[in-house]
Order: structure tokens, then sequence, then C-alpha cells
């Protein structure tokens, strides 16, 4: 499997199949659902709209340490509760490439505290289990 990487100076941003999202002043979790090998990242965006990217992922045949993601969802989420799904847009983008894995990201570090990750599009990843720990 040959999934491309590219260098991208992004700091303090979030970027998938081009949309790229600011980052620098919200809490952005990740989520690993090892038991359903799942993964999602949410972001608040503001008061108003949760944006939900996830799908799955599966331990590399190669780099024990890295989870090969598999993104299918795109959800937006408003407080009155109206949803905008595009997932259908990572259907789109696997048909057009022949595969539906998206990316990578390999743990390089991990304790009970925080996790430490890069991901195949240059980006590195410090998160923490506790989410007041964090400030934007």
């Amino acid at each position: 499997m040959n999934i491309p990487t590219n260098q991208v100076q992004s700091k303090g941003s979030v970027s998938a199949s081009g949309l790229t999202v600011d980052t620098s002043n919200r809490v952005v979790k990740q989520i690993f659902d090892i038991d359903n090998n799942s993964v999602c990242n949410e972001i608040q965006l503001n008061e108003s709209t949760l944006l939900r990217v996830g799908g799955t992922f599966r331990v590399s045949d190669n780099v024990p340490i890295r989870a090969i993601a598999s993104f299918t969802d795109v959800d937006f989420t408003f407080n009155d509760n109206f949803e905008l799904k595009l997932g259908f847009l990572f259907s789109i983008l696997a048909l057009i490439k022949g595969n539906p894995e998206n990316g990578w990201l390999e743990t390089t570090y991990l304790d009970d505290d925080i996790r430490i990750g890069r991901g195949n599009k240059g980006t590195m990843f410090v998160l923490t289990r506790e989410y007041n720990a964090v400030a934007p």
C-alpha cells in the first residue's frame, strides 16, 4: 500500500482532503475506540456547530505503532440538532483513488496521561485524556 505524504505548514490547524480548519483557539478531540476499530476527530467550530470526521482504522501490516485510517463520515451538527452529512465525499475519493484508506497516525509516545503521535501529512499531535488539562 502506498499512501502519499507531503510536508504541510499548518500550525494550529487540521487539514483533511483539502479542507483546512483553524484549531489554534479550539480543543480538538481524537477518539480511538479500540474494541470497534473506529476513530473520530471532533472540533467545536463555534457555539452552534460541531464538526465530526470519523471512520475505521486498522493496524499497519508493516509498522506496528501505525494506525491506517479509512474515513467515511463528515458530519456537521448544529445547535438545533440539524445534521449535515457529507461522508459521500470520502466515498467519491475512495472510488477515484481505488482505495478507501485516507492516511495514517503513528503513536510515538504513550503513557497514562498523554499520547504523542505524528500523521502522514507531517502533522504532530500531543493528546491528553483529561479534557480540563487542555487550554487552546
